[in-house]
């Protein structure tokens, strides 16, 4: 009896970080994206080496939130206290997969491009109107988003919370256009 209320506070944490996670889907949504970049920046890798790095590591991290979030789903917690992770339009909020990635641009895969052509305006307005971004080039189509932007002065690290900043804004419109 004491093992299972020893590995109780465990899995109560793992469940109250998933609600968390679930609750602030940008943070969710960025962290893939700001672990790989961070690893393979400290790492040194560029190119073929610094995308597959970068991929592998984000699907990792993708991974760990995906089980954090299953927790949080778990007969421990009531259904009720955890939030859908999916927009309206039924695309899940973690759906951003950094497709490439060099010094001065950067490759997104954004499946609700497809489907949601005022987020991707948006997106593309948020974007263009930041001062460090050179040129957005956005294929709905093929989901993509191509952000140029200049590598001086600005470490991978900042660009990455700015593209939080970026996407959280582009979300909070659609949620107050919808409410």
């Amino acid at each position: 009896m004491e093992t299972l209320d020893n590995a109780s506070p465990t899995l109560n944490v793992a469940a109250r970080l998933g609600e968390w996670l679930e609750t602030y889907g940008e943070v969710a949504t960025i962290l893939p994206v700001l672990t790989g970049l961070f690893l393979t920046s400290r790492l040194q890798l560029r190119g073929a080496q610094g995308l597959l790095a970068n991929l592998a590591i984000a699907a990792l991290t993708r991974q760990m939130l995906a089980e954090l979030k299953k927790q949080a789903h778990s007969p421990a917690l009531p259904a009720a206290t955890a939030p859908n992770p999916t927009t309206a339009n039924g695309v899940a909020t973690e759906d951003y997969t950094i497709v490439h990635n060099v010094p001065g641009r950067l490759r997104l895969k954004i499946p609700r491009l497809l489907t949601d052509q005022a987020f991707g305006k948006r997106l593309t307005s948020l974007l263009t109107a930041e001062a460090r971004v050179l040129g957005v080039r956005l294929n709905a189509a093929a989901t993509s988003l191509v952000i140029r932007y200049d590598p001086l002065g600005v470490s991978e690290l900042d660009l990455g919370v700015a593209l939080l900043d970026i996407l959280q804004r582009a979300e909070n419109a659609t949620e107050e256009v919808g409410a």
